[in-house]
Order: structure tokens, then sequence, then C-alpha cells
């Protein structure tokens, strides 16, 4: 247990089974109101750890309210204990959506038909490989909902509500001005990079959405960075400007893979490109990283059919090709 600042209290929930290993739990205590943001998975160690660290602040659930700053299911997992306490729970619209659409299995049923665009019908995945889908939430729940723009008020914070679009189409972050603390989430981690994935036509160059979100946050006089995975963040335009370069050169590898007059699917170009995990080969990659590789290979695809780097077709079986047109990526 840590105060990362002042009335701002963090504790490690363990994720079992996921290379994320654990999320930092936050909760802001102010004179009238008491908030957690996010909860780990729905599984009996999170669930535990979680119960824990609350105990060990003297606080019951019933006087907690609840933001879930995105849909994931490290976030989104458990938040089946504060509504049935009763607690108020807050939430983008969209990510909102997209969660109880977990419990509908119209999420998982839009995730099975992206696979399928990239590729990976011989990988023989499906959702019981996706940790997201083992640890989702038990049941849909109501929200208030947070919209980009409001304030959103705890004791001495006075956080502005930030549209943080990249890691997922709704998530939402909180800064306050006068302490310079930000709630990222997901948005800005150190040492590991944010999944950055492909959701679909609908939602145009996520990649290049979530460098914006980036390069917004850079003009805000940011001191601490307060994320859900791994360490705290004191240099923080040093770390988001790391990230930038991290996929322009990620963006330029994809290019120096692919041969002339040659096209691929995501699924060869995922097994082309270096991924900083333990596998010899694409054939021995775990199934759920898989799923993981290539949405975010799909993304940076997507942001170079935006910036006329490659050209996508689309064959008979419903499987996108891409062919490169441009030897050099276009630098963010």
């Amino acid at each position: 247990m840590q105060e990362v600042a002042k009335n701002i209290y963090s504790f490690g929930v363990t994720l079992p089974n996921s290379p994320l290993k654990l999320i930092n739990a936050y909760v802001v205590k102010g004179e009238n109101r008491t908030v957690l943001f996010d909860t780990g998975f729905n599984n009996p160690q999170s669930e535990a750890e979680l119960l824990a660290g609350l105990q060990e602040l003297g606080i019951e659930i019933k006087n907690l309210e609840v933001v879930l700053t995105h849909l994931h299911a490290d976030h989104t997992g458990l938040i089946h204990l504060f509504k049935h306490a009763g607690c108020k729970i807050y939430m983008s619209q969209i990510d909102g959506e997209h969660a109880n659409g977990m419990i509908t299995g119209k999420y998982w049923h839009k995730l099975d038909d992206l696979l399928a665009l990239f590729g990976l019908q011989e990988d023989q995945i499906d959702n019981n490989d996706n940790p997201g889908f083992i640890n989702q939430p038990s049941e849909a729940f109501d929200f208030i909902e947070l919209v980009p723009g409001e304030k959103f008020v705890i004791g001495d914070y006075d956080f502005d509500v930030l549209n943080l679009i990249g890691h997922t189409p709704g998530h939402i972050g909180f800064f306050d001005e006068k302490s310079g603390v930000l709630i990222s989430a997901d948005t800005v981690l150190d040492p590991i990079t944010p999944n950055i994935t492909f959701w679909g036509f609908e939602y145009i160059d996520m990649l290049g959405s979530y460098v914006n979100t980036l390069k917004e946050l850079m003009r805000l006089p940011i001191k601490v960075i307060l994320p859900t995975h791994r360490k705290i963040i004191y240099n923080p335009n040093e770390r988001m400007a790391e990230l930038i370069m991290h996929h322009n050169e990620r963006l330029q590898e994809i290019l120096d893979v692919m041969e002339d007059d040659k096209t691929y699917t995501v699924r060869d170009i995922s097994a082309a490109i270096s991924w900083r995990i333990k596998a010899d080969s694409w054939e021995v990659f775990p199934k759920q990283q898989k799923i993981f590789a290539a949405g975010e290979t799909m993304a940076h695809l997507d942001h170079l059919i935006h910036t006329h780097c490659v050209t996508m077709t689309k064959d008979e079986q419903g499987i996108l090709h891409f062919t490169k047109i441009a030897p050099q990526i276009k630098p963010f």
C-alpha cells in the first residue's frame, strides 16, 4: 500500500495468468466521497486482493464510488461487487456499451469477425483463449456516463475528465491541474507499451488517434502519471515521446518486411515482425498473445493505409491483404 500523492492510495491486484501481472488499483479519498479507479479480473485471487486492499484502507464497499477508465476485463471484471452494494459506477458511454456487450456476446462475436479478417483461422483461436473473456464481468451493469470536458471533484482534486481515445475507443483519464496528477490508466505505461489494437473500420485510424492523444497530453502541465500497470511515471513528456518513437519504428518495421508487389495478410506480417515475447516462432506463440499481436499489427496497417504507404484488398474468403506502395513511413 502506497500513498502515491496526497489522499491517493495505490495497491496491487494480481491478474492471474496474464503477462500484465497486476493492476495498480487507485483509491482517492475526499471528505464527502471516496472513489476507486478500476477493479481487476473477475477472478478469486483478484477479488481477494482487491478486498484486502480496501480493508487495509478501512473502506467498506458500500461507501465507495467506482470509476471504470475503460472496458477491459482487468479494469471492469469485479464490478458486480459494487453493483450489488449499490455503489455509483461511472464510465464513458462508448466503453460502457462495449463492456456490457461482453455479457450479451456481441463484443466477442465482433472479435471473431475481426480475427477472420486477419487470416487467423488456421490458428484455431476461440474466446476461451482470451483472458478478457475468461475474466470478464459476470453481469451487465448500469453506469453514470462521464463525458470528456466535465469536472470530477474528489476532495482537493478538481479532475478534468479527458478523452484518451487509443487503447480503447472510449478510454478516459483524469487530470488535476493544481497538483499535476494524471490518472492515465492504460494510455501511458512504463516500461511496457499499451496495446493499440484495431476496433473495426468504424473507428478510423486508432493508432493515429492514440498518438494525437499523447500529443495533447504533452501540452498539459503534468507532473506525475499514475498508470494502471507497472511503475509510476515522473518523466511524463519524455515517456510519451518514447511511445511515439516506438510506433514510428514499428510502422517502419512493417514496411521493411514487406516486399514490393507482394501481398500479405495480417497474420503474415504479425509472424514476420519482432515481439518482446519468449517464443521462437509464430507457431509457438501463446494463442492469447496472437490475438493481441494481430490486432496491434492491424492497427498499424490501418494507419499505413491512411498515410498512403500500403493498399488493402479483400479476397473471396473475406481475408484482408496488404501491398506496400511506399518504402518509408510518414513519421508522427
